[in-house]
């Protein structure tokens, strides 16, 4: 075999690598000594081992495992670019720390409920049994995401303009809660007589329901439609749909939270 051939120890001193790793990365197959002395057993690398060897430990290093690792191997060995490969690594290891990141969002999202569900146990809202009126307003109803809501309650409100009449609303088309296809409608109370243009308008019937006003972001309500659902059945009423959420106050940058009313209509006695 023509060029230089360099010890295991060498080796190890000029890629970094621990003679360790060395044999380990050969028995993964990753990484093949290009000559064994058959009398010795001693391991010989040329200078295009090292290079390989010098890629090995990059990768090493971004805390890919070695399955990773020989991934990258076989497409560097079938002509693919190491700067094409390092993209890929990169692109996916964005993705990553984007996750993480949004796992630590969800952490501080339970940490937040958490405190304010103790709160709330100290101190419920109170269940008010009431009549909701009848009321004419701008709707938009499709199937959605409930945080679709910051995208259809901006163009409703513009298009209303000096005709909002109230608070906006959804109505929740189904007990159930859904991921991605809710039957939802946006609504917008309008004042008497105003036709905003380009807006569908209907009329929202008068209803009797169990309401609470819930403070907290929109993704905290559950305990309190658990309280709704829970005074109905001790009633012995049967909940009906749809179900209403009133925005009553955003959440704002002087750090007053959400108010939100909830109301769960009733049809009569369970049976």
């Amino acid at each position: 075999m023509s060029g230089l051939l360099y010890a295991i120890g060498e080796t190890s001193r000029i890629t970094g690598l621990s003679v360790k790793a060395l044999r380990l990365y050969q028995e993964k197959g990753l990484l093949e000594p290009s000559c064994v002395d058959p009398s010795s057993g001693y391991r010989y690398y040329t200078e295009r081992d090292i290079t390989v060897a010098h890629t090995l430990r990059a990768l090493r290093d971004l805390r890919l495992s070695l399955e990773e690792i020989r991934g990258v191997l076989v497409e560097l060995n079938q002509g693919a670019s190491l700067a094409e490969q390092l993209a890929q690594v990169r692109a996916r290891l964005a993705e990553e720390a984007a996750s993480a990141q949004r796992s630590v969002l969800a952490l501080d999202t339970l940490l937040r409920h958490q405190s304010q569900a103790e709160a709330y146990l100290r101190a419920p809202p109170p269940i008010l049994e009431r009549g909701l009126p009848s009321a004419r307003v701008a709707m938009h109803r499709a199937r959605g995401r409930y945080s679709d809501a910051s995208v259809v309650f901006p163009r409703l409100l513009a298009a209303c303009g000096p005709s909002i009449a109230g608070a906006p609303f959804c109505l929740l088309h189904e007990a159930e809660y859904r991921e991605d296809d809710a039957d939802i409608s946006w609504c917008v109370p309008l004042a008497p007589g105003a036709t905003p243009e380009g807006i569908h308008v209907e009329e929202v019937p008068e209803v009797q329901a169990a309401t609470l006003v819930h403070s907290g972001p929109p993704d905290s309500v559950g305990p309190s439609w658990a309280r709704l659902f829970a005074h109905l059945h001790a009633k012995e009423r049967a909940p009906a749909t749809p179900l209403r959420e009133t925005y009553l106050r955003v959440e704002t940058q002087q750090g007053q939270s959400w108010l939100t009313e909830l109301a769960l209509p009733w049809t009569g006695k369970q049976t």
